[in-house]
């Protein structure tokens, strides 16, 4: 009876050593490639969001010029579109960031968009020029 017990017993200590990292290694490769799948899902996200952002600031600007018979300056800059001018209501009540927290860069005249201007988001790097760069020439569908 006694070896009987200890038979038991010893079925019941439960996991090995081994058992437990063999369960962690696999719930670590699980997280680590839904981890990705999710940060690469929020990326686009955020590129779609700077593409509206870009255009609904665009389709501002070009109000102001109908009405102002030009664009604001580079000087100036997109605060333009949130300042009351002539008597007239500003047309945007705030000028979104872009969705990495940064200012849509605005230059008019433009250079990539000649006798027009250049609104842009620096992109996921935050560095101008780099081929993350999302501007108002960069006619990609917004998906």
């Amino acid at each position: 009876m006694t070896e009987y017990l200890e038979q038991r017993r010893r079925n019941e200590r439960g996991m090995t050593l081994v058992e437990i990292m063999v369960v962690v290694v696999i719930i670590s490769l699980v997280v680590g490639v839904v981890g990705v799948q999710v940060m690469g899902q929020l990326n686009r996200a955020k590129v779609s969001t700077a593409r509206t952002q870009i255009r609904q600031i665009s389709d501002a600007l070009e109000l102001y010029k109908l009405s102002y018979r030009n664009y604001p300056s580079t000087a100036e800059g997109l605060q333009a579109l949130t300042s009351a001018k002539g008597g007239e209501e500003p047309i945007m009540s705030s000028v979104p960031e872009d969705p990495w927290g940064k200012a849509y860069v605005y230059i008019y005249p433009g250079t990539h968009n000649v006798g027009g201007f250049d609104l842009m988001s620096n992109g996921p790097d935050q560095v101008q020029g780099g081929s993350d760069d999302i501007g108002n020439w960069d006619s990609a569908p917004v998906k």
